[in-house]
Parts: C-alpha cells; structure tokens; sequence
C-alpha cells in the first residue's frame, strides 16, 4: 500500500470517528496543536527517527500532551505509535485537516503578497472566493515574499493566480526575447 493510501486511510479514520462521537472541532483543534508543536525540530526528529524505540515516543507525547488533546487524538496518536506509523504522523495530522476541509467545504488559500496584506485586501479576497458555489469558506494563510517586487499570488485548490510584477516582467522578458528571435530569423 502506498503512503499516500496509509495517511488517507488514517487521516480518514480519525475524522469519523470524530463526527461518529460529535468531537470533530476538538479534535481538529488537537491536531493543529500538534502540528504546531512539531513544528519544534527537536520533536520533529524525534517522531521521525527509526534509532528513538516507540515507547519512548509515546512518553513524550504523553508528557506533551497530557491534558491537552481529547481523549480521541491520544488514543489516535497512540494507535500510530504501537503500529510503527509515527514516522507518517505530520503528513497524517495534515491529512486529517484536508479531509476536515473537504468535508465541510472549506477551500484552502494561500495569499501571497510583496509585502504584508491589509485586512481590507484579504476581506476582498475572501468575499470574491466565496462567491463561487464551489467555495463555502475559506481557510486563508498568508505570506511575504519580497521577491514578487508587487501585486499577488492566490493559490487554492487546483487553481494559480500569479498576479505579481515579477510574473508579469517574466511574460515581457520572454516576449522580448522571442521579438528578438523573430527579427533575427528575419
């Protein structure tokens, strides 16, 4: 079975169990948590690492956790450790929010500005999007790349809307050069 098959299946299986017992938010909630803390490198390799005995993994998510997750997202997060499919936790957890968002709707966006977006700008994008009948809401991140020198870059779903300066000089640049090209052959 292939990975991407291994964290659907799991992915998928916490999110019944969690509407089955009306915990989902919760549990949702507990799964971000937990990305963010593997967001700790230290935790990271930990999780990952082949050489760390699943016993001790466990002891040190119990100790993070204690108290923190539902009883659902230990027990979860448990299973995966005595399986041997810790190594696949954040791609699981992030599978978990996919099949979240599918479920109710909910299209992720990534704004991506020169410099930081303006709520007046992100309160545009988001009534625009949710105007499709495909979209009911939107999970919107946002991030700054300079590079872009202006404009923006929208991505969600199967859709890239690059409209940034640095697109557009790309597009004139090749232009140029192929007018080159052309006048050249001529």
């Amino acid at each position: 079975m292939s990975n991407f098959s291994v964290i659907s299946r799991y992915a998928k299986s916490l999110i019944e169990i969690a509407e089955e017992r009306n915990s989902t938010d919760a549990v949702v909630e507990d799964v971000k948590n937990i990305i963010e803390a593997l967001n700790n490198r230290d935790l990271f390799l930990l999780v990952k690492s082949p050489v760390v005995k699943p016993s001790v993994k466990q002891k040190v998510i119990d100790q993070l956790f204690s108290g923190k997750i539902s009883e659902i997202t230990s027990k979860f997060v448990a299973i995966l450790i005595r399986k041997g499919r810790e190594k696949m936790l954040p791609e699981i957890l992030e599978g978990v929010l996919d099949h979240y968002r599918n479920l109710r709707g909910i299209t992720k966006v990534k704004l991506i500005t020169a410099v930081p977006a303006d709520q007046d700008l992100i309160d545009k994008l988001v009534t625009a999007l949710t105007k499709s009948p495909s979209i009911n809401e939107v999970d919107l991140t946002t991030k700054v790349a300079p590079e872009l020198i202006g404009g923006m870059i929208i991505d969600f779903g199967d859709h890239l809307i690059d409209a940034s300066v640095k697109h557009e000089l790309n597009l004139i640049k090749k232009r140029f050069y192929s007018a080159q090209i052309k006048g050249a052959i001529s």
